[in-house]
């Protein structure tokens, strides 16, 4: 639940035409919420976006209107929970002197990332060790705002990946997703990891909380991130792992802490901008408003991997769907539409008409009865397989072989497979045409 500052006001003006006032609101996975002075909450609006990624918002049934009870505003909700939020400060520094104390021959250091989260554990350190060194680990994918923040943050070193992931992700062809999600190990914690030497104890203190995440509800105050340190002489330390979001937004507005501008703008995470999988169309909504031109950007890129890869056959959905709604997931729906099968046909020069052409690259599946590991039927999403299957057994045949079993049944190996694609390319055959 974070609080909905003026520049998200504005979005919501700009985009829907609902005003609202900054210092009173809260935003909840597109519920719009308000506290009463009594401490409860109250549903207000829904914000809906469509997968053309268009935006209104309603007032439910159940949900209430701001003359029906005693608005809180931020200031009154500090002053109603300053004993409770006084007491959470106090006990997070007590943790952080006792674990000084207890791994006294360590380093001390602050992963920060800019976000409310470990900005609050930062400040909290520096509260007991003012000289206590942040790490702030460049992505490469953050926006400028958090940039701006990182490179003026005090006693913060940057730590920059010798290769972006604008660079990578060309060089490996591959695009994150919620089933692939490369990214949050090379370039999220990968290079703090390159870089710090492993021989050193450090003792990081980090901003994880239990309420993140079922993965996250069972850590303690000490953890160790044994997947991604490997085989160091590092320790974590959680100062506010009992924290609620609530908690972490209220003592930032009682502190002072220096706000992430993206959170201003309507964001609930700050992290690994425009590209991330696990972001929604809520976040997508935003880039559009608010970095046009990083949008933009990763939209080629999206449709270059689309065109590309022939992905009409895996995702079974359209270049625009793609772009606004299923880049980040499996198969956007289970049987593709006439539109789907027309408009893969007309990029891949195949004759818009024979729509029997067209129809035979979609949801096909070895007929051998070959298996995925996951024990489903393997699917056939190469379109050079379902190609070769067509060119060498006609292309009204109702039965493909998967790879493997093409190669078996014609003891080719793979060099005489691409052969044979090679040549067939070279034919101009329009089940092989790479057209854009």
């Amino acid at each position: 639940m974070n609080p909905i500052f003026k520049e998200y006001c504005k979005f919501l003006k700009d985009t829907v035409n609902l005003e609202l006032e900054e210092g009173y609101y809260w935003l909840d996975n597109q519920i719009i919420k308000a506290l009463d002075k009594q401490g409860n909450i109250h549903k207000l609006y829904r914000i809906t976006i469509d997968d053309n990624l268009s935006i209104s918002y309603k007032i439910p049934r159940n949900y209430e209107t701001i003359e029906d009870f005693d608005l809180a505003s931020w200031d009154d909700l500090i002053e109603m929970n300053m004993a409770h939020l006084e007491n959470i400060e106090s006990e997070a520094k007590q943790l952080i002197i006792d674990k000084m104390i207890k791994f006294a021959g360590y380093t001390p250091l602050v992963p920060v990332s800019m976000g409310k989260d470990s900005q609050v554990t930062c400040h909290l350190v520096r509260e007991c060790y003012p000289d206590t060194k942040a790490i702030f680990n460049n992505t490469t994918l953050d926006c400028t705002d958090t940039y701006s923040m990182a490179k003026k943050f005090p006693n913060c070193e940057t730590m920059t990946p010798k290769q972006g992931f604008y660079q990578y992700i060309k060089e490996v062809q591959m695009i994150p997703t919620r089933f692939s999600r490369f990214c949050c190990r090379i370039f999220k914690v990968g290079e703090m990891v390159n870089q710090l030497d492993h021989n050193t104890p450090y003792l990081m203190f980090m901003g994880m909380r239990n309420e993140e995440s079922n993965t996250r509800s069972g850590y303690g105050d000490e953890w160790v991130n044994k997947a991604e340190w490997g085989d160091t002489k590092w320790q974590g330390i959680l100062p506010i792992r009992t924290w609620s979001e609530l908690d972490v937004w209220l003592y930032i507005l009682w502190s002072g802490i220096e706000i992430n501008p993206k959170y201003k703008k309507g964001y609930a995470r700050v992290g690994c901008h425009i590209a991330c999988p696990y972001y929604t169309k809520s976040t997508w909504v935003l880039d559009k408003y608010w970095y046009p031109t990083m949008r933009t950007r990763w939209e080629d890129i999206l449709r270059d991997d689309f065109i590309k890869n022939k992905k009409w056959i895996v995702m079974n959905c359209t270049l625009e769907e793609y772009l606004n709604v299923a880049w980040n997931g499996g198969a956007y729906r289970e049987e593709p539409t006439e539109e789907v099968i027309e408009e893969f046909a007309k990029y891949n020069g195949l004759d818009v008409g024979d729509a029997k052409v067209a129809a035979q690259y979609f949801n096909k599946y070895c007929s051998n009865g070959c298996k995925s590991k996951s024990g489903k039927m393997k699917k056939i999403k190469d379109r050079d397989v379902i190609s070769m299957n067509m060119k060498f057994h006609g292309r009204e045949i109702d039965k493909f072989l998967c790879k493997k079993c093409f190669m078996k049944l014609y003891e080719m190996d793979e060099d005489k497979w691409n052969w044979w694609i090679e040549r067939f390319k070279q034919d101009g055959c329009v089940l092989f045409t790479d057209e854009e």
